[in-house]
């Protein structure tokens, strides 16, 4: 250490070293944070969840308790149906980013609740990242959070190319209400998302359209999502609704090969 200058003078121009660094680089430095962060998330994801053999995400403000996770957990593998891995289990990987549009947030501190900013952020980077190039293709979307992606070009699948027509419930060409279906009443579980919730399908991207992995996902996605629009309960029992989707899973599967 230099003997003519202080400690205390040491502190100041590291002070000044990191102000003006802060003042130059915040922006990318946040952004950074935010991607690490996301990595960091489907780390800790992987890890901890068991491997789906398709996944599905909600994007929204909706709290999910853990009663509620393990009825959606049971309700999505029953309409699942496939054990597309052969690991002897039939799983849909399921995942919460939990994203506010602008007026939510507003609408929450007015009522004097508090509200995760930088989850918030977090939850949208991830989004983001997931619609971009994720792994991720089928979403239940917060309707207002929805209609904050629904202009974006290419983001999402249309129905026609997805079902190969379009119900005549169809919220839009690309989505449909939850509520509007049968699977959402029969269900525990689903049921606990409002009647307004969207379903909807990540659009494949061009550089996509080649990949054998990409191809076999959606495929699995595409099978889930179909059976999540065309589930008819009747008055058949939960039991017997099992039963029936997976054989009808087996045949498509038959089909398919």
């Amino acid at each position: 250490m230099d003997e003519n200058k202080h400690f205390g003078d040491y502190l100041f121009d590291a002070k000044r070293k990191f102000d003006n660094f802060w003042y130059h680089y915040k922006f990318a430095f946040l952004i950074g944070l935010a991607v690490l962060a996301f990595v960091i998330f489907c780390i800790v994801q992987c890890a901890a969840k068991t491997k789906g053999d398709v996944d599905i995400a909600y994007v929204g403000a909706l709290e999910i308790d853990y009663d509620t996770h393990e009825y959606l957990q049971e309700a999505l593998n029953t309409l699942l149906g496939q054990d597309y891995d052969g690991d002897g289990k039939i799983h849909v990987g399921f995942t919460k980013f939990g994203y506010m549009t602008t007026i939510q947030i507003e609408n929450e501190r007015a009522k004097g609740n508090p509200v995760n900013l930088q989850g918030v952020v977090t939850a949208q980077t991830q989004v983001e990242l997931q619609l971009a190039a994720g792994n991720i293709a089928i979403y239940l979307f917060d309707l207002d959070v929805y209609k904050e992606y629904y202009g974006k070009s290419g983001v999402f699948m249309p129905l026609e190319e997805a079902l190969g027509y379009v119900p005549e419930k169809a919220y839009d060409s690309y989505s449909i209400r939850l509520g509007d279906l049968q699977c959402w009443k029969y269900f525990m579980g689903l049921d606990s998302f409002p009647a307004s919730t969207i379903l909807v399908v990540r659009d494949m991207l061009v550089s996509e359209e080649d990949d054998e992995k990409t191809q076999e996902t959606y495929r699995r996605s595409l099978s889930l999502f179909r059976r999540m629009v065309e589930f008819e309960y009747l008055s058949i029992d939960a039991d017997d609704a099992a039963d029936e989707l997976e054989s009808e899973a087996e045949s498509e599967d038959a089909t398919q090969s």
